[in-house]
């Protein structure tokens, strides 16, 4: 299985790095400090949102990322038949849900990854 990396789309990252920065100009301008630091984590959030994977599938095994790079779950992988789609939902072959890849995630990526889990699929149905 080749290896994908699944983001947080850049509308949705892009999205919380402005919303972030108007809080802080805002809070700023009324010299608000806890509005400042919530403007500021939300600021941070979209920017490890934008760089940090939220799933990375490697040809061993798939990992869930939380937004600042741990990994939350691991499911062993051994070829693409390890892995389903259910609409947006990711499954392991155990039954067990992965992520479900919905309109936070990229698109392209999601499509990519679906290539090769598609691909694999058609044989067992």
């Amino acid at each position: 299985m080749q290896p994908v990396d699944v983001y947080c789309n850049r509308p949705f990252s892009v999205g919380f790095i402005l919303l972030g920065l108007l809080m802080l100009a805002l809070e700023l301008s009324a010299q608000s400090w806890v509005g400042v630091a919530a403007g500021t984590v939300v600021v941070v959030l979209g920017v490890v949102s934008r760089v940090n994977p939220i799933l990375r599938v490697t040809h061993d095994e798939a990992q869930v990322r939380s937004p600042i790079g741990i990994v939350t779950k691991r499911f062993p992988v051994a070829s693409p038949q390890d892995l389903t789609f259910e609409g947006n939902v990711l499954r392991h072959v155990s039954g067990r849900k992965v992520i479900t890849l919905g309109f936070a995630a990229d698109k392209e990526q999601v499509a990519a990854l679906r290539a090769q889990v598609g691909s694999s699929q058609r044989g067992r149905r």
